[in-house]
């Protein structure tokens, strides 16, 4: 704090002509470094959607690509389990070894051939199959060894071909079905492809750094360009976010999916690599920053001697005018802020000879301001002796009602008056307003009722003088006066809020119009109305402070006034 103090005096210590200089330059770089800022803010921001824009349509490309070559595995499969000769050698029940060499040779193993021949990344085509055919190398199995398998009744239950995968295996299996055998036999047809040639679509985006994970419907991992593809360790997510931030690296990531099996291709790559053509701009804009700097300094110092030259010249004849040269002449004939200064103080010069003879007609006024003010003080001794006076003879006629209203008009007028001070307890502005209103409950003939809810907790805290009085009275006479029926009741409460007293008072009088409610804290009544009250708070307390009307014609007004809260210490 101390050391703050000290950097602040030495600011306060500087001449003139160098705070110009500094300001110049202060004011003359923001903009030069807000506008660089927000160039490298806009240029990386685009750089990066640029990049997510090609990351996405490689990614896209890539996707298609693999869902084309699974496509045409797709056909494969399809051809092979609509393939009848197919179909009639899987549901047949053979009496001969013949007819079985036959169909292994001349049909299973020619077919299979022919669509791995012409489709090379099938590696494997296998028949599963429910009749009395021999095992058959890698063409023909027994279906009983697979229906243990966890996508078996999943097959059995689909007729389209579905897609597994298996560590770095990814097969396809489809059940055939046969229409025009009367008891067809259960057989399923699959195929097992080349896992690295299907996914060698995606190496251009792994070779510039980007991360591609591919997982089915379930979460289960399929693909995964690290060498440990089961433990890759960046989270993968059905999120839609675009950032990702994870052992202390940010990510872009990408999504997209194959629609043929449903398959999730997530794309992950450090926002680094993306951004780290971004940082030449920064210094770009850093040497542009440092060669503004420059030429603010040699103008500044320019225009700072141009701009100080007749103050200078003020500031060498004020100090002959500070010795007691009163005869100096100043003048000047520029039409700048500076010359009206030099000009206006030439005036205030001549004014100031003047004044000197004329100052003690303000010390006559003053002093019989004094006396007025002597004067004041006494007034109210005499109104008390008065009224207690009234009130004495009252006692002893046994009046009563006299000795009540003079008592009444005694409190009232001594906490109005308050020794002629401002501020006054609240506890006491309340007292002064219970009088107040026990004075009009009795010129009424207690046609109307009054509430109090005043919290102990602010009676020992200061407030103005005379402020809940004139509420009270308005919202006798414009209020509850009104009424036809009568029936009219006030309530004033009064609580702590956060830092500030609330006094409210409510009443069910007629009520304001919206178009006069409009003008009762603008236009000024004839009395000490509600404009002086809130005229009184906002001068001493500041605009947050004041009066707040509420008004519905026929049902009453609400008056709020809001003030400090301050304890009498």
């Amino acid at each position: 704090m101390q050391t703050w103090k000290v950097f602040k005096q030495k600011i306060r210590d500087f001449r003139f002509q160098t705070k110009i200089k500094l300001s110049f330059l202060l004011v003359s770089m923001i903009p030069v470094i807000v506008l660089g800022s927000f160039c490298f803010s806009e240029t990386r921001s685009l750089l990066v959607q640029q990049s997510k824009a090609d990351l996405n349509a490689t990614l896209k490309q890539s996707v298609l690509a693999v869902n084309n070559q699974l496509d045409v595995y797709n056909k494969v499969m399809n051809f092979l389990s609509f393939n009848q000769e197919i179909v009639n050698a899987s549901n047949t029940t053979y009496t001969s070894a013949y007819e079985m060499y036959d169909q292994l040779n001349n049909v299973i193993d020619q077919n299979f051939f022919t669509a791995r021949y012409l489709n090379t990344g099938v590696k494997q085509i296998i028949l599963y199959t429910g009749t009395n055919l021999p095992p058959h190398g890698n063409t023909v199995r027994p279906i009983d060894e697979i229906k243990e398998a966890s996508w078996y009744p999943l097959v059995m239950n689909s007729v389209d071909v579905l897609w597994f995968s298996s560590g770095k295996s990814v097969y396809s299996v489809r059940r055939i079905l046969s229409t025009k055998q009367e008891n067809p036999k259960d057989n399923i047809l699959f195929a097992l492809v080349d896992y690295d040639a299907l996914f060698t679509t995606f190496e251009p985006l792994e070779s510039h750094g980007a991360e591609i994970f591919i997982t089915d419907s379930n979460g289960n991992s399929i693909y995964s360009s690290g060498t440990d593809r089961k433990n890759s360790g960046i989270p993968v997510s059905d999120k839609t976010d675009d950032e990702l931030h994870w052992s202390g690296k940010n990510y872009t990531v990408l999504q997209s999916s194959i629609p043929i099996t449903g398959w999730k291709v997530y794309l992950y790559k450090p926002t680094s690599l993306i951004t780290k053509s971004a940082w030449w701009i920064a210094l770009t804009v850093l040497l542009m920053i440092a060669a503004c700097i420059a030429a603010v300094v040699v103008a500044g110092t320019l225009f700072s001697r141009k701009i100080m030259l007749p103050i200078h010249r003020l500031h060498k004849n004020m100090k002959l005018i500070g010795e007691g040269n009163l005869e100096v002449k100043v003048f000047s004939d520029s039409k700048d802020e500076i010359g009206d200064l030099i000009r206006g103080f030439g005036s205030m010069l001549g004014r100031t000879k003047t004044l000197i003879d004329t100052v003690y007609v303000g010390e006559i006024a003053r002093k019989e301001y004094e006396m007025k003010a002597l004067q004041a003080q006494i007034n109210p001794h005499f109104l008390y002796n008065s009224l207690s006076l009234i009130n004495w003879r009252a006692l002893r006629i046994h009046a009563t009602d006299i000795s009540e209203m003079a008592q009444l008009l005694s409190t009232f007028y001594r906490t109005t008056l308050n020794k002629g001070e401002n501020l006054i307890l609240v506890s006491d502005e309340i007292l002064n307003v219970q009088s107040y209103i026990n004075i009009q409950l009795i010129m009424h003939s207690n046609s109307f009722e009054i509430d109090y809810q005043i919290d102990d907790s602010i009676l020992s805290c200061r407030m103005p003088n005379l402020m809940l009085q004139p509420l009270i009275e308005n919202a006798i006479i414009h209020g509850i006066e009104n009424r036809e029926d009568g029936g009219g009741i006030i309530h004033l409460s009064g609580k702590k809020e956060d830092q500030s007293i609330v006094f409210l008072i409510t009443d069910n009088g007629i009520g304001v119009e919206q178009e006069r409610l409009a003008l009762l804290l603008k236009s000024q009544s004839k009395g000490y109305g509600l404009k002086n009250v809130n005229d009184r708070a906002v001068v001493m307390y500041g605009e947050q402070y004041g009066l707040t009307i509420h008004s519905i014609p026929g049902k009453g007004t609400q008056v709020l006034l809001k003030i400090p809260y301050e304890k009498l210490d």
